[in-house]
């Protein structure tokens, strides 16, 4: 598996157990399920990051090839 996919994965991933204890928190109320819910969206955030420097980063190698 290449590390697009892995990256791809780990996004997919994360935006999956967000969505799940979003879940929790807005329809049972459960509050450390929003506290869960605002991490993975800190590493959902975190990873986005990364995705748009390594973007930008082969971007500008493509351009000076």
């Amino acid at each position: 598996m290449s590390t697009e996919e892995n990256r791809t994965n780990e996004m997919e991933s994360l935006v999956e157990n967000f969505k799940l204890e979003y879940s929790k928190f807005t329809e049972k109320g459960n509050k450390m399920a929003g506290t869960r819910a605002r991490k993975h969206l800190q590493e959902i955030r975190n990873l986005a990051k990364d995705l748009r420097d390594e973007i930008s980063k082969t971007k500008k190698e493509m351009a000076t090839a």
